[in-house]
């Protein structure tokens, strides 16, 4: 079995939390062989590991060493690892704070935009709001994103999925949430992005050496 981890980490002011999200990537054996080459087939799963809302007025320099020791994990050992945090305004700080600990894995700044497309730039990941929100309907819609049995903190992560919304714009479908805390699911869409900028492979080589079989 493959398996990657990627933490997303939403910011807050203060009047919101900071919300930490973990979602782990899994690449199984399915037990079933393909009928034309007779080799095992494979499928990804993802599923949410972790939901965390840290208390209000909690120091940037406490979220960073929070975000640092999660990803050093002992069960992220010899895994991909991704931080997808909110670079948006003060996020600045935090990301800078975070560049200069030792993270294990990829840091990906994540700029939070109204703008139309994702695109590089000079180090930050400028996303579209609604492309975020977006990529969390596709998560369970299409990918069959799943949760772990016992994750504390899911129920607050359910009451904010109930607010995103859909509208239809000119320029495409638009998302919005409309509830009054969004910060477990832009915990969620950043983690996708640091999932979905690391797939793990479901066929050939690399796959068949990790085989069991």
């Amino acid at each position: 079995m493959l398996r990657s981890f990627h933490i997303g980490v939403d910011l807050g002011q203060r009047a919101d939390h900071t919300a930490i999200v973990v979602v782990e990537q899994r690449v199984e054996c399915t037990g079933v062989r393909d009928a034309r080459t007779f080799e095992f087939e494979w499928r990804r799963r993802m599923i949410v590991t972790k939901v965390a809302r840290l208390r209000l007025g909690t120091a940037f320099q406490s979220i960073v060493r929070e975000v640092e020791r999660l990803t050093w994990m002992p069960e992220f050992e010899g895994c991909v690892v991704t931080t997808a945090v909110d670079a948006t305004g003060i996020g600045l700080v935090v990301t800078e704070l975070l560049q200069q600990r030792k993270l294990r894995g990829e840091l990906y700044p994540v700029v939070i935009t109204g703008g139309q497309e994702m695109r590089y730039s000079a180090g930050f990941y400028p996303t579209p709001r609604t492309d975020i929100l977006l990529g969390v309907c596709q998560a369970f819609e299409v990918d069959g994103l799943e949760v772990a049995r016992g994750v504390a903190g899911w129920e607050g992560m359910v009451e904010e999925l109930k607010s995103i919304r859909k509208y239809q714009s000119v320029a495409g479908p638009r998302f919005e949430s409309e509830g009054r805390h969004d910060d477990l699911v832009f915990g969620l869409g950043l983690a996708l992005i640091g999932a979905r900028r690391r797939v793990l492979p479901v066929e050939g080589e690399r796959v068949r050496r990790r085989s069991a079989y």
